[in-house]
């Protein structure tokens, strides 16, 4: 057994079984690492660093060699052991190991060999000493705190004020540890579902890039890929909005009373467009109930006017039902529809009375010609 216990960034980007694990998501060898994390947590902050660099290096738009991939790791080393040597970056250097993202972004502006030692230097100063270019990227200020999830299996993190953070696999949350007087901020990379606690006077805020999702206090889930792709908020209960900073500020500039963005219930999404800066509103793919303590009963019907069933669906899953209130009079349901999911309660309805029903944008539209 070769003794990775001790063994450094660059030797995990060098050791064979490493990069099976990265290149081709071997089992054996993703279950070995995952292990090797539990049982050597000490060295866990250097192994998700090599993989933060190595996943850069070969899932690019145009592969690498594996040459050209320990040439680049190679000049890597070089860099960060300059930075070292000047003395200029070498507490520097050590918040940068511990913030992986500065690191991957250093590595794709090696790989395009525009590096050089000065600009090392000088990025290296500016991430020091420059408070607005740290904090864009939500980090690398003191009194942040970093968080990734390198396991297989979702992690749970509790913020500063109590709010609850599910953090799935290959997710990155990034927060301070202590949140000021005026707002709460977050930014997050992967996947998480989040548990606001409320407090008006500091609003939520999950930030991605320049998209933000703002709240005071509810249940959401942000799935933000790290390829930069479309990024999606689902509102699990309460209510978020969801806006670009870029929009926000011109509309500032422009002194609008329009506010850009969307606003979103629960049971509804937003899928963002971040190139085209666009928002795609719909209803979630699983409603679920507002209300999770419902009683069964509710949703027993014997003889009931369908106008009152759709009612009590509205009610229960905070979802708007279309329908031709006059047409559908003489219409009944007898069934109990406990248990069921609402795309199933809406089929059995409609195969009740005759109708179909279709999503409209955040919208259920029930069509049929009525009952005799």
């Amino acid at each position: 057994m070769k003794p990775y216990e001790t063994y450094s960034v660059h030797d995990f980007l060098t050791d064979d079984l490493f990069l099976a694990w990265i290149k081709s998501d071997e089992p054996e060898a993703r279950q070995f690492w995952l292990s090797f994390m539990e049982q050597h947590p000490h060295r866990r902050s250097e192994l998700l660093l090599a993989k933060d660099i190595a996943e850069t290096l070969y899932r690019r738009p145009r592969p690498l060699s594996d040459a050209q991939v320990q040439r680049e790791v190679g000049q890597i080393m070089r860099l960060t052991d300059r930075a070292e040597a000047t003395g200029l970056g070498h507490p520097l250097y050590r918040r940068v190991l511990r913030y992986p993202v500065l690191l991957v972004a250093s590595v794709l502006l090696v790989g395009l060999g525009i590096w050089s030692g000065w600009q090392w230097q000088r990025a290296l100063h500016i991430l020091e000493n420059d408070p607005i270019a740290t904090t864009s990227l939500g980090k690398g200020q003191a009194g942040w705190v970093s968080q990734t999830n390198g396991t297989s299996q979702p992690v749970s993190l509790t913020l500063p004020d109590g709010s609850r953070v599910v953090l799935q696999p290959n997710s990155q949350a990034r927060y301070q540890k202590a949140f000021s007087q005026t707002h709460r901020e977050v930014w997050l990379t992967g996947d998480a579902t989040f548990a606001v606690v409320y407090d008006p006077a500091r609003p939520f805020l999950v930030r991605n890039g320049s998209l933000v999702t703002r709240v005071l206090g509810t249940r959401f889930r942000v799935h933000a890929p790290t390829n930069g792709a479309r990024v999606t908020v689902s509102v699990l209960s309460g209510k978020v909005s969801v806006y670009d900073q870029r929009d926000l500020t011109s509309a500032r500039r422009q002194q609008s009373r329009q506010l850009p963005g969307v606003i979103l219930t629960a049971n509804q999404q937003v899928v963002y467009d971040p190139e085209r800066i666009s928002y795609q509103k719909e209803l979630v793919p699983k409603p679920s109930l507002i209300r999770p303590d419902v009683p069964p009963e509710t949703f027993d019907f014997q003889d009931t006017p369908v106008s009152v069933v759709f009612e009590r669906l509205q009610k229960n899953y905070g979802v708007t039902i279309q329908y031709d209130a006059a047409l559908l009079r003489p219409c009944t349901l007898t069934a109990s529809l406990a248990g069921v999911s609402l795309h199933d309660q809406l089929g059995l309805i409609c195969a009740s009375i005759g109708a179909t029903y279709q999503i409209v944008d955040t919208q259920i539209v029930i069509s049929g010609r009525g009952c005799l």
